[in-house]
């Protein structure tokens, strides 16, 4: 009892204090809902100078404003995106997705849906295999896009776009080796595909080379969806070679 009377009244003089998750700095003496620092958050956007791809938001490397993936013709159209897969926003996707922190999807979701321009008809996350959802107990992208929903109100499609077969982690993979890795990776349980007609937004955490938001996309549009255009949460912070011009051949 009398422990309990000590600690409160230190709690009183000295209020206990949370570190940022992302940072280690001492937050306000008032809890925060997520511990993460007004610092980190404004951190996680794009430097302002930085020049990114047109279509994709990779930063560039080079003239022109696309980046020669994307010149040469992409399945997915404009991608939104927080900022760079680097520092605080790094951390907190690294968090979201292997440290069980799923209150930061909320915040980050919102940040998101703040820059999302042109309205979509659905959101389809990026599915995880069923094994690696039973492992995580959760997939980061469906948590993004229901944060997304609820700001927006659009439905989210979360069921009917399937991971066939598990992948493996492919973050030492090049892109080549990603999209053969991928391939048949992906397919649709119903016939017809509920975004058969509608523009889709498909929501992911981060775009690296962009070969799974290809895959999937592929299959979006050959399941009959009108237009497909993406929404992550950040994009690698590799640059990727920008084209000055785009030659057509006669």
């Amino acid at each position: 009892m009398l422990r309990m009377v000590l600690q409160g009244l230190m709690d009183l003089l000295w209020p206990p204090r949370t570190e940022c998750l992302l940072c280690g700095a001492m937050l306000a003496e008032e809890p925060l809902p997520v511990p993460v620092c007004e610092g980190c958050w404004e951190g996680m956007h794009f430097p302002p100078a930085l020049r990114c791809c047109f279509n994709c938001a990779r930063p560039l490397s080079g003239g022109g404003t696309l980046c020669r993936i994307c010149a040469a013709g992409s399945p997915f159209g404009y991608v939104y995106a927080l900022g760079l897969h680097e520092g605080a926003l790094r951390e907190a996707i690294h968090h979201l997705k292997f440290g069980d922190r799923e209150e930061l999807a909320p915040p980050l979701g919102r940040r998101l849906a703040a820059l999302i321009s042109t309205r979509p008809d659905c959101l389809v996350p990026v599915p995880l295999h069923r094994s690696r959802l039973v492992e995580r107990g959760y997939n980061q992208a469906t948590l993004i896009a229901q944060a997304i929903a609820a700001e927006l109100s659009i439905p989210v499609v979360d069921t009917a776009m399937k991971r066939l077969r598990r992948t493996g982690h492919q973050a030492k993979l090049d892109r080549a080796a990603r999209m053969k890795n991928l391939q048949h990776a992906f397919g649709v349980s119903q016939t017809p595909a509920p975004w058969a007609g509608k523009s889709v937004l498909l929501v992911d955490d981060v775009l690296t080379t962009g070969a799974t938001a290809a895959a999937v996309a592929n299959v979006l549009r050959q399941t009959g969806a009108r237009t497909v255009d993406m929404a992550v949460l950040a994009v690698s912070a590799t640059t990727v070679r920008g084209i000055l011009k785009i030659t057509i051949n006669d």
